[in-house]
Parts: C-alpha cells; sequence; structure tokens
C-alpha cells in the first residue's frame, strides 16, 4: 500500500499545488509588494530545513521578520519583536508560507507531513522521534489541526508519528478540511506575531 500511497501522493501534491497557486498567486503578488513597500528587500526568506530521510533544503517563505532575524534564534514566540509592523495579517492567515507551494511542486514538501525542522532540533530529538523525516515534511499536518504552537514539541512529534503510523487519503484529505476550517475561522495561531511558523 506505502509504495503506491507515495505514488499517488505525490500526483495529488502537484496537481493541488498547480491549482491552489493559479488562486493565490494574486495575494503573493500583493504580499510581495507590500513587503517591498514597507521593509524592501529581501522580500523572501530561505532556511534550511529537514527533509524526507535527513535530506536538508531550502524552504521558502515571504520575509515577516526584520532582516537578519535568525540571528537571534529559530523559535517564534508571543510579541516577537523581530517581526516588523504592518504584516500581522501575512502571518495570521499563513500567506507568508504560500511560497512552500514551489516547494512542493519541487518535490521537497507534501502538502499533508510532519513540519520540517531546522538541522540544530532535529540533533536534539532521540531516535524514536527523528522517525518523523520517514516521510516528506508538510504545509499542514496532524499536529497543526490538534493545536500547533499550542502543544510542546514532544507532543507535536507524538502527533507527527502517529501520522506516519496511519498514513492513507483519507487521513490526508482530512487534515486538509480541518486546515481549511481552522483557517476560514482564524483559529490558526490568532496572535499575529505568534504565527509565522506551523
Amino acid at each position: 500500500m506505502k509504495k503506491s500511497y507515495f505514488f499517488y501522493k505525490r500526483l495529488f501534491d502537484i496537481s493541488f499545488a498547480l491549482f491552489v497557486l493559479l488562486f493565490v498567486f494574486p495575494i503573493i503578488l500583493g504580499a510581495v509588494v507590500w513587503v517591498l513597500m514597507i521593509s524592501g528587500f529581501p522580500v523572501f526568506f530561505t532556511q534550511d530545513r529537514v527533509g524526507r530521510k535527513g535530506k536538508v533544503f531550502k524552504i521558502y517563505k515571504i520575509r515577516t521578520m526584520r532582516k537578519n532575524a535568525e540571528k537571534s534564534g529559530t523559535t517564534t514566540h508571543l510579541n516577537d519583536d523581530r517581526v516588523y509592523s504592518g504584516v500581522g495579517i501575512l502571518r495570521k492567515y499563513k500567506i507568508d508560507e504560500l511560497p512552500q507551494l514551489l516547494n512542493v511542486l519541487k518535490g521537497d514538501m507534501s502538502i499533508v507531513g510532519p513540519r520540517p525542522t531546522v538541522q540544530s532540533d532535529f540533533e536534539l530529538m532521540n531516535s524514536k522521534q527523528k522517525d518523523r523525516v520517514g516521510v516528506k515534511p508538510g504545509l499542514t499536518g496532524l499536529a497543526q489541526v490538534n493545536g500547533n504552537t499550542n502543544l510542546s514539541w514532544p507532543e507535536r512529534i507524538e502527533y507527527d508519528l502517529a501520522y506516519i503510523k496511519n498514513l492513507s487519503f483519507f487521513n490526508d484529505l482530512s487534515i486538509i478540511l480541518q486546515t481549511v476550517s481552522l483557517l476560514v475561522r482564524s483559529r490558526i495561531d490568532s496572535n499575529p506575531s505568534k504565527g509565522g511558523e506551523w
């Protein structure tokens, strides 16, 4: 089942990413112009993340933090003063994450899967926790629809491992629908300064 699952999951990822990009491209373009106006270049932010089987790739985002903010840490927190004024809506509605659809098209990521972590956090995980890289990281995942940043890291990882243990198209579709529902209700990290990372 898993071999066919991954094959059809990849076909779905490509189709879904292209379909969504057709609709959100004007939103991405508007966000790019807005960031240019209030903060200048660079508009996009890239960072090394750990993907499937430990392969490192560059993740794409619209920059919503001050330049070189990553030097003071990789974890966002409540009232993070590295977030510059005027981008709260980009973070609240996850608009800053939309360029990751390109990561999906490239094959670095999937629509559904554990959120990709930075190498330093990955190295702190035990051998069981590192099993989360058995699948491609995703734009959204089981942890993101069950508390997201309200969960501790160990709790998030437990959800990731539970997802991997029960791979199915039904579960993927359920997570996508729950994600859409949460976004519509604006309940995913409703505090803008906290909501930059799924």
